[in-house]
């Protein structure tokens, strides 16, 4: 390679280590997301993503970003090469998600769960006779875990004044599950209709969705060794190649910088292979009934209100 190419190559490396860098000051710092602008696209699979990890790496996550951070900038250093670092953080960042392929199916059983006791929450609230918008501010603080944050921000909404259709289409949104969609339908039709049969029509639904969740907990126990399976093969891929860049006998080739633009595309690669082992041991969510927002609606209208 030219002098310009390496240098090219270099100018890409150093943005790449300072973007990272920079997501690493932001996870230590903390961000407080406004509750009125709904998240960005990406912003939303990551945290879906990060909903599927048990509780406990949830608790973990920001150490888990330092710790991938330090093994990044330790292997950079150790094998004077910035793929073969990036790709160590990385495959330490997405450690959990191999360990567990079936968080998805986990977290919403529990999603549905919690929302059916919501709902039951609510009907007993809205018995009282306030109105529904008033029944899901009141409902926020005992939202149960699984989906205190989206219920809270469904209520920040309601109380900064945003439109009810809309704030019930943002919370959809951020569910993404046919069963909430008919929850979110249900709250939509009351909110242009207000028949008196909400609360009867909470707690029906209420039932449903318990069903619902008792039904996918005996579907994901038959699912159990596939999960194991994809586990296993994950693991035996995941230190086969670490065994491979660590012998300068079969990854010396790399160590050079078409190797390393190499080593970035067959890192793509094992990712794409690792997401794909993951997608065939989890379950799939209902088909949505809503459409998804436009990005440009809903900022829009998040930031009119």
């Amino acid at each position: 390679m030219t002098t310009s190419q390496l240098a090219l190559v270099a100018a890409c490396c150093a943005v790449l280590a300072l973007l990272a860098a920079i997501a690493v000051v932001r996870e230590l710092r903390g961000r407080i997301p406004d509750p009125v602008k709904p998240p960005s696209r990406i912003a939303a699979r990551m945290r879906r993503a990060k909903a599927e990890l048990p509780e406990s790496w949830q608790r973990r996550w920001r150490h888990l970003v330092i710790a991938a951070a330090v093994v990044a900038l330790l292997v950079w250093a150790y094998t004077g090469w910035p793929v073969h670092g990036l790709l160590a953080g990385a495959a330490v960042l997405g450690l959990p998600f191999v360990l567990h392929p079936g968080g998805a199916a986990q977290a919403r059983i529990e999603r549905l769960e919690a929302l059916a006791q919501w709902l039951n929450h609510l009907a007993g609230v809205h018995t009282a006779g306030i109105s529904l918008t008033q029944t899901v501010r009141a409902s926020a603080k005992n939202a149960p875990g699984p989906i205190a944050g989206n219920v809270q921000r469904l209520a920040d909404r309601l109380r900064t004044g945003m439109d009810a259709q809309l704030a019930f289409a943002l919370f959809a949104d951020e569910l993404a599950d046919g069963v909430s969609d008919h929850v979110v339908l249900l709250f939509q039709s009351h909110a242009v209709y207000k028949g008196p049969g909400l609360a009867d029509a909470l707690e029906a639904l209420a039932v449903t969705i318990h069903q619902q969740a008792a039904d996918a907990r005996d579907v994901e126990a038959d699912r159990a060794s596939v999960r194991k399976s994809s586990r296993q093969v994950s693991l035996v891929i995941c230190i086969v190649v670490m065994g491979c860049m660590l012998n300068n006998a079969w990854s010396g080739w790399y160590a050079s910088p078409a190797g390393q633009v190499a080593l970035v595309v067959l890192g793509g690669l094992f990712a794409w292979t690792l997401s794909w082992l993951r997608r065939i041991a989890r379950t799939k969510p209902d088909p949505r009934l809503l459409d998804p927002l436009p990005d440009h609606l809903a900022v829009l209208e998040g930031g009119t209100r």
